[in-house]
C-alpha cells in the first residue's frame, strides 16, 4: 500500500533535485522513499545539517579551512610573480 504526500518545497530546489535524480537514474518519488526509509532506520536524519559540509567531511574548523584557502592564495600569488604561473587565458599553448 502507498500514501500519497503533498509537500511544499521551493520550486528550484525541485528542479534541481529532478535533474539531480535523473543523473542517478532514480525517480524523486524514490530518492524521497530512500530518504524516509533511512529516517526510520536510523530515528533521525540520515544526515549532519550543516553550513559548510566540506568541514564536517574533512574535520576541519572553519578557520582552518579559510587558513588553508589564505595559504594558497598567497602562494598562487608568489609562484605568479615569481614567473612560474601564467593567467589561464582559455588557449592552451602550443
Amino acid at each position: 500500500m502507498t500514501e500519497q504526500i503533498r509537500l511544499r518545497i521551493d520550486s528550484n530546489l525541485v528542479e534541481e533535485a529532478d535533474e539531480v535524480c535523473r543523473e542517478m537514474g532514480i525517480t524523486p518519488t524514490a530518492a524521497v522513499s530512500m530518504f524516509f526509509a533511512q529516517m526510520v532506520k536510523l530515528r533521525g536524519l540520515p544526515f549532519r545539517p550543516s553550513d559548510f559540509p566540506a568541514l564536517d567531511e574533512y574535520g576541519v574548523t572553519l578557520a582552518q579551512a579559510t587558513a588553508a584557502e589564505d595559504a594558497v592564495i598567497k602562494e598562487f600569488a608568489a609562484e605568479r610573480k615569481a614567473g612560474k604561473t601564467v593567467m589561464f587565458t582559455g588557449k592552451l599553448p602550443r
